[in-house]
């Protein structure tokens, strides 16, 4: 049976990256070369994560995590505008709130993040 870790890293990361990046292309109208920059993937995935023509399992885990992330919609959102920004620092700040959030864990990478988050963003 894989670790918790093991599955947040081929599950939630990917999944995290796909909301982060539909929002990114989507809403701040960003390019898709540039989003994959930002998020250490390639262009190709960025292209499927847009127009979510990716596996079933990605599709049920981006589902369940938009459910769990209700409640802090809006900090996310503010990540994504401060990534949008060209503030790259946010990618991962971002992807460890997505993470923590729906796996109601905070390891010690994310507990270090969230350290250096401005404290207005990160309450």
């Amino acid at each position: 049976m894989p670790s918790k870790y093991e599955t947040i890293s081929e599950e939630t990361v990917p999944a995290a990256k796909s909301i982060i990046a539909r929002a990114l292309v989507l809403q701040h109208k960003m390019k898709e070369t540039d989003v994959a920059e930002y998020l250490g993937v390639a262009q190709a995935a960025i292209s499927k994560y847009i127009t979510e023509k990716y596996s079933d399992s990605l599709k049920s885990k981006v589902a369940e995590i938009e459910a769990k992330i209700q409640d802090k919609r809006g900090l996310i959102d503010e990540y994504v505008r401060l990534i949008a920004e060209g503030k790259e620092e946010y990618v991962n700040v971002c992807i460890c709130t997505i993470c923590s959030v729906s796996n109601g864990i905070v390891c010690a990478f994310s507990h270090a993040i969230q350290e250096k988050a401005p404290a207005q963003l990160s309450a």
